[in-house]
C-alpha cells in the first residue's frame, strides 16, 4: 500500500468536492479501491448486526485495526500521520463517515484530529488492546464504556503523547470496577464519569511522573490511579 496523504487545507478542499459530488464516492486508485470495498463491506455487516453507536464503533474498530496493521507500508509511524487519516476519511471511505456522523460534520472527516472518525476508533482499538481481538473485546463491553470512554481516551495524550502500556493498562482496570462506583461517579452532582477522573488524573500525574519509574512500573502506576480515589482494582 502506497501511503497518501491530504494536509488540513487539501482536506477542505477535497471535502466540499466531494459534497459537490455527493452521492458519488470520490476516485481513488491502487489499493485504496480494494481497501474502500474491503472497510464498506465490514462498516455496513457491522451496522447490520449491532445498533448502538459504541457497539458499532468497537466492532468496526476492531476490524479497522487487524485490517490496517495488516497492509504493507502500514505502521504506527503511519497512524500517528493525521493526514493519512484525512485522505482515508475524505477520500477512501467518506460514505462511512457521513453515515456514521453526518456529511457535514467536518470535525470527523478532517477538521479536528483526534476526531477524524477512522483515526479516532482505529487509536482507541491500539490504546485498549490486551493482546488480542477475545481480550480486548471483553475489556471494552465491559459495563461502563462508551462513546465518551472514546473521546477521553484518544484526546488525552501526555506531555510525550500517548503512554500506551498505562493506557492499555486503566482500560483493563476500569473494566473491573464495581457497577456501583461507576453509578456513583454518574450521579455525583458534577455528573462526571469516572473514566474521565481518571484520565484527568493520569493526564496531571504524567506532568510530574514517570510511569515507567514508578515502583511496580506502568501496571502499578495504573493502579494507583485507581487507589487514590480508593477503589481497589
Amino acid at each position: 500500500m502506497v501511503i497518501k496523504t491530504l494536509t488540513r487545507s487539501n482536506a477542505h478542499l477535497a471535502m466540499e468536492e466531494w459534497k459537490s459530488i455527493f452521492p458519488r464516492l470520490p476516485d481513488v486508485d491502487g489499493d485504496y479501491i480494494k481497501i474502500r470495498n474491503d472497510l464498506s463491506e465490514s462498516y455496513f455487516a457491522v451496522k447490520e448486526k449491532f445498533s448502538k453507536e459504541y457497539d458499532i464503533d468497537v466492532h468496526f474498530g476492531i476490524y479497522l485495526y487487524d485490517y490496517m496493521m495488516s497492509q504493507p507500508g502500514f505502521s504506527l509511524r503511519v497512524a500517528a500521520n493525521d493526514d493519512f487519516w484525512r485522505y482515508l476519511s475524505v477520500k477512501v471511505v467518506p460514505h462511512i463517515v457521513a453515515d456514521r456522523w453526518g456529511k457535514y460534520n467536518d470535525e470527523h472527516f478532517w477538521k479536528r484530529s483526534t476526531r477524524i472518525w477512522p483515526r479516532s476508533v482505529w487509536w482507541y482499538i491500539h490504546l485498549s488492546w490486551q493482546g488480542n481481538t477475545e481480550n480486548t473485546l471483553r475489556v471494552l463491553k465491559s459495563p461502563g464504556f462508551g462513546t465518551d470512554t472514546i473521546l477521553n481516551l484518544v484526546e488525552r495524550a501526555g506531555r510525550k503523547g500517548y503512554y500506551t502500556e498505562v493506557y492499555r493498562y486503566i482500560m483493563y482496570f476500569y473494566s473491573r470496577v464495581p457497577q456501583d462506583e461507576l453509578a456513583r461517579y454518574r450521579t455525583d452532582k458534577k455528573n462526571r464519569s469516572l473514566f474521565r477522573v481518571i484520565m484527568k488524573l493520569n493526564t496531571a500525574r504524567t506532568m510530574v511522573i514517570e510511569p515507567g519509574l514508578y515502583l511496580g512500573g506502568e501496571l502499578e502506576y495504573a493502579r494507583s490511579l485507581f487507589n487514590d480515589l480508593k477503589i481497589g482494582v
